[in-house]
């Protein structure tokens, strides 16, 4: 009877209590599943000809906002120019298109991007024209 107290001692020693910051199962039960979900947000991404392929390149985050609060501010992209790449370039957002500045380049295509796929061939994700991605949306 010794052994089986010695046993019930020592797992009583090895099995801590939980800590004062832990919480149960049920507790993270009861928590609200909205609080958790963030929608997702755009990245504007512009479209580079290279060796003859479409290449589509990320803005930067500070021009990717910029581009975003623009669009989102409710008084229409027509006629609405963002100066992007240290002002080297503008954004048309009615177009989407890209316009070299200073010298002669022809001019990009940019997309608001939500969804992007992977093809067979392709190293890089590239995203879906904004009409596709409404429809998926």
């Amino acid at each position: 009877m010794s052994s089986v107290q010695s046993q019930q001692e020592q797992l009583s020693q090895s099995d801590p209590s939980p800590s004062p910051n832990s919480c149960s199962s049920f507790e993270l039960i009861d928590m609200d599943a909205g609080s958790l979900y963030e929608p997702v947000s755009p990245h504007w991404f512009y479209c580079k000809i290279i060796d003859s392929k479409e290449t589509w390149i990320p803005f930067n985050s500070e021009d990717s906002q910029q581009l975003e609060e623009a669009y989102s501010s409710g008084k229409g992209c027509n006629g609405r120019v963002v100066p992007t790449d240290g002002g080297r370039y503008d954004v048309h957002l009615g177009e989407r298109m890209r316009y070299a500045v200073y010298w002669d380049e022809l001019a990009s295509e940019v997309r608001r991007c939500t969804w992007f796929y992977k093809g067979d061939k392709d190293n890089k994700y590239v995203p879906y024209s904004e009409s596709f991605s409404q429809v998926l949306e």
